[in-house]
């Protein structure tokens, strides 16, 4: 009776995980959820698999998110697909997962200085700071550099350092070796940190 117990709530924690996060890779799953070993976790997902959607992606293996039914059972009211984006927000899981987890981890933030706004990836907070992420995954380097520019104003405008006494550091992950030079260059100044994606997997 208790092990039926503690196998749905193992079950509703993983459905709640895939609605916070929307698409998740087995690994991240094992991670998240101590589901042990390969065998063990894709037993433990075969189990689940009436609430479930997945497929298969070259670097994260199989990729899980909630179906109908999996929304139903939580009373999620929101709708994942598949799309161009995906891969964008496994990069974004690993990231959260490389930076150890952080409670105060927040997705697609507005964040605004009263002149300037922009939508951050992910905001969280470490050792007592807040922290920015950016992903580039299929962005052009037009399109990152012109939302780079509005972190940049709000830098230079200083008001988040007169309100925190600092100005939070930007992370930006890339798929790209030869872009991490690039980002450096574009961020000059400002507090920033810059990832190859396979560095923090």
């Amino acid at each position: 009776m208790q092990a039926t117990v503690n196998r749905v709530e193992r079950q509703e924690q993983i459905l709640l995980s895939l609605d916070r996060f929307g698409f998740l890779s087995r690994v991240h799953l094992q991670r998240l959820h101590r589901l042990g070993g390969d065998r063990n976790a894709q037993k433990v997902l075969k189990r689940m698999e009436e609430y479930l959607n997945s497929f298969r992606d070259e670097l994260y293996g199989t990729v899980y998110y909630l179906n109908k039914d999996g929304r139903q059972m939580i009373d999620s009211k929101r709708i994942v697909k598949r799309t161009l984006q995906t891969r964008h927000t496994l990069m974004r899981n690993d990231f959260y997962f490389y930076v150890g987890r952080p409670g105060s981890w927040k997705n697609e933030i507005k964040v605004t200085d009263g002149r300037t706004t922009l939508v951050t990836d992910a905001l969280f907070v470490k050792e007592k700071r807040y922290n920015f992420l950016e992903v580039d995954n299929t962005q052009s380097m037009s399109e990152n550099a012109a939302k780079i520019k509005r972190y940049k104003d709000m830098f230079d405008r200083g008001l988040f350092q007169k309100e925190f006494g600092y100005f939070p550091t930007l992370h930006l992950v890339t798929v790209s070796r030869g872009r991490i030079k690039r980002f450096a260059e574009l961020c000059e100044g400002m507090p920033v940190k810059v990832y190859y994606i396979d560095d923090i997997r």
